[in-house]
């Protein structure tokens, strides 16, 4: 984690991407009705994003809007250049996840990449909950996750993956770089979370790195409305009796919240760790646990 510098601003750049294949981009606006209910105010998708309409459901806090992301592509393929951007005006209640886990296709001599950037404006509740990615065989994938929000905003984000060989001959992804990082209103730095590791580390099985796992996800709560300790002591309690994970809970620098990180087995595993800290954190902010979404 890297503390607040009144001087930082982050500005990334690809690490030995090899030239673009294709740029897909999709931005979606959501923005809070005078009645009280979120509604999608804007969107732009180009393939292979597609959407659906806005659901609701019980349970959930009230007017928030959930939007499923579909990909018409079948996953995610050598030199593709994926962005996400999500916008949630003030006031407004979003959540946006998946309509299922991302393959990331096997590539040789190229990779692909994949960012996401959150605003979320004063009062926002914003929940990015994106199913897994699974690593295919010499995969090679840079993703990059920035939320930028406001001081009253709540943020509930998390990025999670998996290896598969479907041929079960031993094979591994070849690369993943992921980048974390949670900014003020104003761009400055308050959080950031970075690693790069090879599938053949992983697969060697080390202690301080993967040990037995297989999979990894991370999830981080930025909120004012509760003492990050109270985050934090709600999500250990969860996570302490699932089965096949190995978790921690902590303290995010610059009062930012909490984070997650936890290792599993597998991905029944992991669905489950990443559920229970979510719905740890959704309970600690608003008084009721969330329903299970359907998918």
């Amino acid at each position: 984690m890297t503390p607040l510098d009144d001087t930082a601003h982050v500005e990334t750049t690809a690490r030995g991407i090899a030239p673009s294949r294709s740029r897909s981009r999709i931005e979606i606006e959501f923005a809070r009705a005078p009645e009280g209910e979120t509604y999608l105010r804007r969107q732009h998708a180009a393939y292979p994003y597609h959407l659906c309409r806005p659901h609701r459901f019980a349970g959930d806090p009230e007017g928030m809007a959930t939007l499923y992301l579909q990909s018409c592509a079948g996953g995610i393929y050598a030199g593709d250049r994926l962005e996400e951007r999500v916008i949630v005006r003030e006031g407004a209640r979003a959540q946006v996840t998946t309509q299922a886990a991302s393959i990331v296709h096997s590539m040789v001599g190229s990779s692909a990449a994949q960012s996401v950037h959150i605003e979320a404006e004063p009062g926002a509740f914003v929940e990015f909950l994106p199913d897994p990615l699974i690593l295919f065989p010499q995969a090679a994938l840079e993703t990059r996750l920035r939320i930028r929000a406001a001081e009253s905003a709540t943020v509930i984000a998390c990025d999670s993956f998996l290896m598969h060989d479907p041929e079960a001959q031993g094979g591994v992804f070849s690369r993943l770089a992921a980048e974390i990082a949670a900014e003020k209103s104003d761009g400055r730095l308050l959080a950031l979370d970075r690693f790069e590791v090879a599938g053949a580390t992983m697969r060697r099985g080390l202690a301080g790195i993967a040990g037995r796992f297989g999979a990894h996800g991370s999830l981080w709560v930025l909120s004012r409305d509760r003492p990050a300790g109270e985050l934090v002591e709600a999500m250990r309690e969860k996570l302490a009796g699932i089965a096949g994970i190995y978790a921690g809970a902590s303290l995010l620098p610059n009062q930012a919240g909490a984070a997650v990180r936890l290792l599993a087995e597998d991905g029944v595993a992991l669905r489950a760790g990443l559920f229970a800290a979510w719905a740890a954190a959704r309970q600690a902010l608003t008084g009721r646990l969330p329903e299970p979404r359907r998918k």
